[in-house]
């Protein structure tokens, strides 16, 4: 048995490029089918509320789910849904929680 290499030795095996694969073979996230986390962070509540803004995502808000949870024994709920905020290329919606509380959010591109 012979030993081939990747760095570019000699033989099959090596980086040469004759060892091309298939351009279906890349794995890259926009070739995802099916749900896909597109955003998430923490928001500490201001008071028992809070408003997470963010940049506009592809598609309409209808694309998009928004799950959230606290480490905390108050439950946390997104009060008011993901929607456009008017005049401006952004997203918003409002968290409900316990006072203080630092909820973490997640959007999620629904799919199959």
């Amino acid at each position: 048995m012979a030993a081939t290499s990747v760095t570019g030795v000699s033989g099959s095996g090596t980086v040469a490029g004759n060892q091309k694969g298939s351009a279906h073979m890349s794995l890259g996230v926009n070739k995802l089918i099916g749900p896909r986390v597109c955003a998430a962070g923490a928001k500490t509540l201001t008071g028992t509320t809070g408003t997470v803004v963010l940049p506009k995502l592809a598609g309409v808000v209808g694309d998009y789910v928004v799950m959230v949870s606290a480490n905390s024994s108050t439950l946390a709920y997104v009060s008011t849904a993901l929607a456009a905020v008017s005049d401006t290329d952004d997203w918003s919606f409002i968290i409900t929680g316990g006072s203080g509380a630092v909820v973490n959010w997640t959007i999620v591109k629904v799919g199959v």
